[in-house]
């Protein structure tokens, strides 16, 4: 049996509709990014998956409640659909706990791939592991707040148990949205020191900044839920009173995932500006598959035809790396014309003036270029048509 849809229980359908929509379609988005544009589904991307799901689970419960009497007065509602109501409302509240713990896990593990500071990988485990044990100790609290469990939704119809003060779930729940929200603007202002350092132009820095920081949205759905917390110990009328609870933590999910998403979507844009003939974009092989086919996660520059600089992800961030820079000279790289002549910074000077093959330092690169280029303007033919650089491990 279920009850006309009345009170404020529209306004929970539609905002869990809504949410379910937005979190669909970015997750999709982010599962084409990460698996078939960049060719990396790593970790986080799993786990966001796993926090999607459950997210389904949960709006799915929220929207049978509501059939139920979720967002109604409990004078309006038939007295056997108040304990179906209460049972799909406590179905919502595990759910929810285990969806933000694999989302911010997500995020913690994202931040970790493009992090090489010591400190702030610290910054993140510290952050991301009191949030989990947290997240599962107020899981364990709530869903043993009854005993047994069902009691919960039967001390309404006669059923035999016992239940904790309300006064200590309250609480609880305070504490879990004080350390969700510190989590939240920790992880979300992070990516500002993360990227300050990199050899970007300020407005790259900025608009990477930003999208790591996504994330950061969600807490405001946390902050503005706070209030009507103390609702949850209303007992005589419980599934009208929790209504703005219910609605926030919606929010609060719904735009945590598809933030989290659209931080990982700037391959795709990127990709589809530089394809855009309208816009004056390239269909060169450099255009059409601009990020490296090892992409894992952590940013690394690398630049387009039309001087564009992109950002792929790789996962070996945070390995320590040598330069070596190799010129190409009296050759038309263009067209692969004439008699080339190649040399590597990376050769050290040995006695009589010949080059002898020796690894270098990554501080040694630009002094080599110099050395180089002062020594041997003779013999580097016509001039500098092109330089590549690559990377490779200094062990």
């Amino acid at each position: 049996m279920t009850v006309p849809v009345a009170g404020r229980g529209p306004q929970v359908e539609g905002v869990a509709g809504f949410f379910l929509a937005l979190s669909t379609i970015t997750i999709l988005l982010r599962c084409y990014c990460r698996a078939l544009v960049v060719k990396s589904f790593g970790v986080d991307d799993w786990s966001a998956l796993v926090a999607w799901i459950l997210f389904v689970f949960f709006s799915t419960f929220v929207i049978t409640g509501v059939h139920h009497g979720t967002g109604q007065h409990s004078v309006d509602l038939p007295p056997a659909e108040i304990p179906v109501g209460l049972k799909w409302w406590w179905a919502c509240e595990p759910i929810y706990v285990l969806c933000n713990m694999a989302l911010k896990f997500s995020i913690g593990i994202m931040l970790l791939r493009i992090s090489v500071s010591k400190t702030h990988k610290i910054i993140i485990w510290i952050t991301v592991s009191v949030l989990e044990i947290y997240g599962l100790a107020y899981f364990l609290l709530f869903v043993m707040q009854c005993v047994p469990s069902s009691y919960f939704w039967t001390r309404y119809t006669g059923g035999t148990g016992t239940c904790i003060n309300p006064v200590i779930t309250v609480n609880a729940t305070y504490a879990y949205s004080a350390v969700s929200c510190a989590a939240d603007w920790t992880l979300g202002l992070l990516p500002i020191s993360l990227v300050w350092n990199l050899q970007m132009n300020p407005r790259t820095k900025l608009s990477v900044a930003a999208i790591l920081a996504l994330g950061a949205i969600a807490s405001t759905a946390t902050i503005v839920r706070i209030p009507y917390v103390k609702d949850l110990s209303n007992q005589e009328d419980f599934l009208y009173a929790t209504t703005d609870v219910a609605l926030w933590s919606i929010a609060e999910t719904g735009i945590g995932i598809a933030a989290s998403s659209f931080a990982t979507l700037r391959p795709v844009f990127r990709t589809f500006l530089s394809r855009s003939k309208l816009l004056g974009g390239s269909s060169s092989q450099n255009a059409s598959n601009p990020w490296p086919a090892s992409g894992h996660p952590g940013y690394i520059r690398s630049r387009s035809k039309g001087g564009l600089e992109e950002f792929g992800l790789r996962s070996d961030i945070g390995k320590n790396r040598g330069v070596t820079t190799v010129v190409e000279a009296g050759v038309d790289v263009e067209r692969g014309d004439g008699k080339g002549v190649m040399r590597s910074i990376s050769e050290r000077r040995g006695s009589g003036g010949h080059l002898t093959s020796a690894p270098t330092a990554w501080n040694d690169s630009e002094s080599r270029l110099t050395e180089a280029s002062s020594e041997d303007s003779e013999s580097w033919g016509a001039g500098i048509r092109k330089t590549t650089v690559s990377t490779q491990n200094v062990r």
